[in-house]
């Protein structure tokens, strides 16, 4: 099913606290003026690469339980430093971020929205993950304007250790039925569940 546009992504961080709260541990994403915008999601590693087992001169047997290297690699615009610094485990002291051997993301739920081909609501989201910047970009001014430089980030996601939503790594939810969409969003730490 393909999935048309990203409005918005919703990042919850997984510090042990049981409520969300906006701008300490739960930042969204949404083309709001100094507050960043979506461009592009792209998601792998939801099926296992099979494994072919050959016995009696035949392929016997195909193992591809589970699945492959689940990871997201994304783009966005003018995601605020504040928010990168958060999710990316960057250290803050008197607005000097800094970065060195013992920076550790911290693990993080995500939650994507996007709409179906006919317009329908489609929420896809990832149980527990981690993100990672590998650099930045700067770029000579030149005399034409251009559009703001992207910044790219990847999601590597692992096995959600929550009891309800144990051994999962990515969910989606299509439609527009509230009680769902808030299990949806309480499965992944964003509200309380329904």
């Amino acid at each position: 099913m393909a999935l048309v546009g990203f409005k918005r992504m919703t990042i919850r961080i997984l510090d042990g606290s049981a409520t969300p709260t906006l701008g300490t541990n739960l930042f969204v994403i949404e083309g709001k003026t100094d507050k960043g915008a979506t461009r592009t999601a792209k998601i792998t590693g939801l099926a296992s690469d099979p494994v072919k087992t050959y016995g009696s001169d035949i392929a016997y047997h195909v193992s591809n339980r589970g699945v492959g290297d689940v990871k997201m690699e994304l783009t966005a615009v003018d995601i605020p430093v504040t928010v990168l610094a958060k999710i990316l485990g960057h250290t803050v002291k008197d607005d000097i971020i800094s970065v060195g051997a013992d920076t550790v993301s911290p693990y993080c739920s995500v939650m994507l929205e996007s709409k179906t081909a006919a317009g329908e609501m489609a929420n896809v989201g990832f149980f527990k993950g981690q993100f990672s910047m590998d650099g930045e970009d700067l770029e000579t001014l030149k005399d034409k304007q251009e559009e703001l430089a992207e910044d790219s980030l990847s999601f590597a996601a692992i096995a959600s250790d929550d009891a309800t939503t144990e051994g999962q790594y990515y969910c989606k939810y299509i439609g527009k039925d509230d009680t769902k969409l808030k299990k949806f969003k309480g499965q992944l730490k964003m509200g309380a569940a329904a």
